[in-house]
């Protein structure tokens, strides 16, 4: 059975504070440390329906979403963890999607 993970990181803000670019090269790496999947999208945030998030897409917020899939939460934990100690702090969405990332993030806090 495959367990799955969302979060995401405002990658601008993190370039402007940390001087950090969240790469698919360092993702990959950490994916292949831990046997998991990771997968990142660039995608916007702030719309509230499909329609206005297509007519106000310029004016949204740019964010990247990772997600971490693996077939033991014990290994999606680490490699949470890892990208937590390389990026800091992540946010997460409210659905069950995230469910597990929210539980990693309260405990690194």
């Amino acid at each position: 059975m495959t367990i799955a993970t969302t979060f995401y990181y405002f990658p601008n803000d993190l370039f402007r504070q940390r001087g950090v670019w969240i790469t698919i090269k360092d993702l990959e790496l950490i994916a292949q440390k831990y046997g998991t999947k990771i997968t990142a999208r660039a995608d916007k945030l702030g719309a509230v329906g499909p329609i206005s998030y297509f007519l106000l897409k310029g004016l949204q917020i740019d964010i990247l979403k990772i997600t971490v899939e693996g077939n033991d939460e014990e290994s999606i934990r680490a490699s949470i963890r890892e990208i937590y100690s390389k990026y800091g702090p992540y946010e997460v969405f409210r659905g069950k999607e995230s469910a597990l990332a929210r539980s990693i993030l309260s405990e690194l806090k």
